[in-house]
């Protein structure tokens, strides 16, 4: 249930009947090579949160849609990227607010890996939760990969299940880079744009439907595992 489509009175009363506990989904602003929109980090966590607020009926958020993006794609045109400062900055005000309306619990779920982008969201307080709901095992459903990278195999089969109309497969350039050699880039030691890059990593030529599928159910089961506990109902 989404708490943008409600009036403040009945957020009011679903705090104190339903449920005290909330999902604030954070996406990002960020290219996904020729064929995954921008949004694409933002589009799956929304989707997600729908699906956990079914099952516990905790309301979710509005999204925050930026985040903490590499500085080597300021090259490639709309990404954008906020500072971790900022990032933590954002969450600790609104969940302030939240909190003196009696919101107990708050649930942070992404999509994006970028290790300062999860370690601006680590250890904000005990009722704060970050959850990145990428973090599975892989190895088994892919064909190419043994592991999400990035506008990969496994993002594409993702994007092709949930919303193929925006995916442009026709348009697919792959090139990969070693974890290794694009360790300096991971960690914001570099902020030239790799030879060869057009922002995409692995092999996304390889993406099905069927694969996001897979991908999708295994993430919502491990979802519900994690986080039901820390969002379940008052009754």
């Amino acid at each position: 249930m989404l708490m943008a489509d409600m009036t403040w009175n009945e957020v009011e009363k679903h705090i104190s009947e339903v449920n005290d506990n909330l999902i604030i989904p954070v996406g990002t602003c960020e290219q996904h090579g020729y064929h995954l929109p921008l949004g694409n980090d933002t589009f799956i966590v929304e989707y997600m949160a729908n699906i956990l607020s079914e099952r516990t009926n905790a309301l979710v958020a509005p999204a925050i849609n930026y985040g903490v993006n590499l500085p080597c794609d300021v090259h490639l045109a709309g990404t954008t990227s906020i500072k971790p400062e900022t990032l933590r900055g954002i969450i600790v005000s609104i969940t302030d607010w939240w909190r003196q309306q009696g919101f107990k619990h708050f649930l942070l779920l992404t999509y994006h890996g970028d290790p300062f982008h999860i370690q601006a969201m680590e250890k904000i307080s005990d009722d704060i939760k970050l959850y990145d709901i990428s973090e599975i095992e892989y190895s088994d459903i892919l064909d190419k990969q043994s592991s999400i990278r990035h506008a990969c195999e496994a993002e594409t089969s993702v994007a092709l299940f949930l919303y193929p109309e925006k995916v442009k497969m026709e348009l697919v350039r792959e090139h990969d880079i070693k974890f290794d050699d694009f360790k300096k880039y991971l960690f914001h030691e570099e902020s030239s744009l790799p030879e060869g890059y057009v922002g995409n990593l692995g092999y996304p030529s390889f993406a099905t439907k069927d694969k996001g599928s897979e991908i999708i159910n295994r993430m919502i089961d491990r979802m519900i595992n994690e986080c039901y506990d820390f969002l379940k109902p008052l009754r």
